[in-house]
């Protein structure tokens, strides 16, 4: 089940349990009920998410800056973020000129290396950045 409430997330499985519990009574079957959460939603942190964009402003410029809408895509740094502040971001592995075009998942998906130098960077500013605002 995918929710950006947290709230919402806990209540789901149990009307799922009380509709399932009522239909099979209807029909004076039994039940086990067992339901896997998956994944909570990943919600960055606010702060984090303010010093990765600054950091990404100054080191590649304002096109290089997009906030996307909230998906229901599944990723599991959102464990990360039960345990610490973060910010999920992505760096621009996808490049049409290289034929580097597919998504994830996909079979054929892979990166455009150069991304990799974009990621380091941004981890290592960003944290500096983050340190100094911790003093």
């Amino acid at each position: 089940m995918r929710t950006f409430d947290a709230e919402l997330r806990q209540t789901v499985p149990q009307w799922m349990e009380r509709i399932v519990k009522g239909i099979t009574e209807a029909h004076g079957a039994s039940y086990e009920f067992q339901f896997d959460y998956g994944y909570r939603p990943v919600i960055n942190y606010d702060e984090v998410t303010r010093v990765i964009e600054e950091t990404a402003r100054e080191l590649f410029g304002e096109e290089a800056v997009a906030r996307l809408k909230p998906n229901m895509g599944g990723e599991d740094f959102s464990a990360f973020l039960q345990k610490a502040p973060g910010s999920f971001f992505y760096v621009g592995a996808r490049n049409e000129e290289k034929g580097i075009v597919y998504p994830h998942h996909h079979p054929r998906f892979t990166i455009d290396e150069d991304a990799l130098e974009i990621g380091v960077q941004m981890f290592v500013a960003a944290t500096l950045k983050l340190l100094a605002e911790a003093e």
